[in-house]
């Protein structure tokens, strides 16, 4: 049997092929080459991810602060609200509008959804071919709301002038009149006048006209523009017959003096300030002239109807405690005036060391003033005239049965905050 021979010669490069089979230092820098562009992408793409999700965490943090923003914004401008505030949180974090895209979209139920995306360049993901990537987030704000419900308002205070002034606060005149609204029917220019030193705590001062002036003082329920309610009483209060006259014109002197019901004529002069006057229960019907009031005047169950212009002015130092009837044809009904007049007169009340009235005060055409020094204890009456000039006075005011419904009750709704999700 014969062997394998290896030609004469050939057996040196035989052993130069074995070495070179066995020699591996060629494989393996072929494989480190290999293995360092693979490192080098892995670096280069775990520099890129921090990158954009560092991108990716401005973007939401702007973003939410937009969509907050457009969700507090009432109306079309919610948008360009949320555009403007994104634009702004993203000014100095490398972040270029021109790259950015974004929308904010109001939902049913009031809330926000708000989207953006943007461009972000990668820096070492270029060498496999990818040269940037887009990162995107969204939010959602919706506005915490609470809903109040506030009762009719109750007027106590009804004003019919359609002229400038029609209320006048000058400086010293306080009123309290917390359950009370005051009403102005005036849409003139200068409806109102408020000067400084003057404090009106009502419920609310509700004007018609938009149009005041300010001087100062403290009115903090003050509301103009608004609509104010109309005259419930107007053509609806009891027809009176005047018949002829009981009483005509008369001067007292005495200390005490008791009136009774009846047609009362030619005014009255009170020539004893300290004349304490009573009146009997009953209708009291005035023609014909002015009653000038000094000293005290006291009666329960009393009604005053005044035929003509004819009125009651009360002078220096005249205390008036008057209550209506509570039933009867006259229930709850103080004062009220004839039809017939139509053109505003003067109504003084001077200098009052107090009084308390209860009820209706129906004067639609005289212009009441509340002169230096009048001090009301507690009126709980609805007082309906032409204007109001408050001067120096201290009016302490409650509603009473008769008070003029405000409208219905009213619900407000109040955004206390913005409820954020993602």
């Amino acid at each position: 049997m014969s062997g394998l021979r290896i030609p004469e010669g050939s057996s040196g490069r035989f052993s130069e092929v074995r070495a070179l089979a066995n020699d591996t230092r060629g494989s393996i820098a072929v494989i480190m080459a290999i293995a360092l562009v693979v490192l080098i992408v892995a670096v280069g793409a775990a520099v890129d991810l921090a990158q954009a999700l560092r991108a990716r965490e401005i973007l939401q943090g702007a973003l939410d602060q937009a969509t907050i923003r457009a969700a507090l914004t009432t109306g079309s401008g919610y948008v360009e609200a949320g555009r403007a505030t994104l634009a702004a949180n993203l000014t100095n974090t490398g972040i270029a509008e021109e790259n950015l895209g974004f929308s904010f979209v109001r939902n049913s139920d009031g809330s926000v959804s708000g989207t953006a995306t943007v461009t972000v360049p990668l820096s070492f993901m270029g060498i496999i071919g990818k040269n940037d990537t887009s990162v995107g987030v969204s939010a959602k704000a919706t506005p915490k709301t609470s809903t109040t419900s506030t009762a009719a308002g109750t007027v106590c205070i009804l004003l019919t002038s359609k002229n400038s002034q029609a209320l006048l606060v000058n400086s010293g005149a306080t009123v309290n009149a917390t359950a009370c609204e005051i009403h102005v029917q005036s849409s003139a220019g200068s409806a109102a006048i408020f000067n400084n030193g003057t404090t009106i705590n009502s419920k609310k001062i509700c004007i018609k006209s938009a149009s005041i002036i300010d001087n100062g003082g403290t009115h903090p329920n003050l509301e103009k523009g608004c609509s104010p309610a109309s005259d419930p009483y107007a053509g609806k209060l009891p027809a009176v017959t005047v018949g002829a006259c009981n009483y005509n014109s008369r001067n007292i002197d005495a200390a005490t003096y008791t009136f009774q019901p009846g047609v009362h004529c030619g005014g009255v002069n009170f020539n004893n300030s300290k004349t304490v006057s009573t009146f009997s229960p009953g209708l009291y019907i005035i023609k014909g002239g002015d009653w000038n009031i000094q000293g005290t005047l006291k009666g329960t169950d009393v009604t005053f109807y005044f035929a003509d212009t004819s009125k009651f002015q009360f002078n220096s130092g005249a205390g008036t405690y008057l209550k209506a009837p509570t039933t009867g044809d006259y229930a709850n009904v103080l004062m009220y005036e004839t039809t017939a007049n139509v053109n505003p007169t003067q109504w003084p009340w001077n200098d009052s060391p107090g009084h308390e009235l209860s009820g209706l005060i129906h004067l639609p055409s005289r212009q009441l003033t509340m002169n230096s020094g009048m001090t009301a204890s507690l009126d709980k009456v609805t007082i309906v005239a032409d204007s109001l000039i408050l001067n120096q006075t201290t009016w302490n005011l409650a509603p009473d049965a008769t008070a003029i419904p405000n409208g219905s009750t009213t619900t407000t709704t109040t955004t206390s905050g913005v409820f954020l999700s993602h």
